[in-house]
């Protein structure tokens, strides 16, 4: 129907109507496109990653539609990194010896491509690496998992990388029947005897707390001797001590730990990151992270450690560290 000045009133209205109708629908997929679409991995259920993302996905999509935040569950850490790498995900949480092995080409990174692409945003937390079992299990020390069918993590995960590297350090990793199967796996697995204990990495984790909660959990111990052993070998893990209270029961306990980030791949705009960075810094939206999960209480800008590998921070983050005066000269 064309408008015209000679048309009646009923007629106008109608044309009106239908013009609106038409304006909505070719504008409405340009306001779609606007939003911008931004995938972050983290881990499988069960894993503190997990959650984390969860937590900050939701938090950021609310507060920031501009940005619609995706969360990817992935194995952890190892597959995160070599994701990032390929382009397949635009942040993901990884832990900071993997962003340097994948520049360096080492290790489990020495066959893909070098990781120039991954991009420092943040630190997030300490996270620690510990085995889980019954409290009548009879295993008590790190030498008692010999022999013993262990659980050491997700395919793909940070926590095989780190179980591994641990049990290689004190001479147990051929002395174990190692298995790789999801956190909320391995805790069902344990609690049901199915298998002897199963390894973690980071805390509170959800596979341990459930343990915990249910039928018990104990976390064993690292001796002084067995710590210097794993840092002697792997110089990038610190000897820390998990909080008493951090699982129900469980007293405060030492084991080896390493720093978490949060990483981004080169192709995300930098002011997504720094609009990113902005809002989670805020005090009261830190306060909802740390809400949502623990694990965010700890968050830091953690430049200096990835400087000091070598590592490129995300230019937003540059940006957004220098407006707050932290940047390190």
């Amino acid at each position: 129907m064309r408008l015209s000045l000679s048309a009646t009133p009923k007629h106008r209205g109608l044309a009106l109507c239908l013009l609106l109708v038409l304006s909505v629908l070719v504008t409405a997929p340009a306001q779609a496109q606007q939003k911008m679409n931004i995938s972050f991995g983290g881990s499988t259920p069960g894993g503190m990653m997990y959650y984390l993302v969860g937590v900050a996905g939701t938090i950021i999509s609310k507060e920031l539609p501009q940005y619609n935040i995706t969360q990817v569950s992935t194995g952890g850490s190892t597959e995160n990194c070599k994701r990032l790498i390929k382009g397949e995900l635009d942040m993901g949480i990884v832990y900071g010896p993997h962003v340097y092995m994948a520049l360096k080409q080492e290790d489990t990174f020495k066959d893909g491509p070098k990781g120039t692409m991954l991009q420092g945003v943040t630190k997030i937390y300490e996270g620690e690496t510990y085995f889980v079992t019954l409290p009548e299990s009879g295993i008590k020390t790190m030498a008692d998992l010999k022999g013993k069918t262990v659980a050491l993590g997700p395919p793909g995960s940070g926590t095989v990388w780190n179980s591994m590297n641990v049990l290689r350090a004190l001479g147990l990793l051929d002395q174990v029947k190692g298995r790789q199967m999801s956190f909320a796996d391995a805790g069902r697995a344990v609690s049901n005897r199915q298998i002897d204990a199963f390894a973690q990495s980071s805390s509170p984790a959800g596979s341990v707390k459930e343990l915990a909660e249910t039928k018990g959990a104990y976390v064993v111990p690292f001796s002084d001797d067995e710590l210097a052993k794993i840092i002697k070998m792997y110089p990038y893990y610190y000897a820390g001590v998990m909080k008493e209270g951090t699982y129900k029961g469980v007293p405060a306990t030492k084991m080896p730990f390493l720093p978490v980030y949060w990483i981004a791949n080169e192709k995300v705009p930098a002011k997504a990151i720094q609009d990113i960075l902005e809002l989670v810094y805020k005090p009261e939206i830190h306060k909802k992270l740390a809400q949502g999960h623990k694990g965010w209480t700890h968050m830091e800008p953690g430049i200096k450690y990835l400087k000091d590998l070598g590592i490129m921070m995300h230019p937003g983050a540059e940006a957004y560290f220098k407006a707050k005066g932290v940047w390190p000269k």
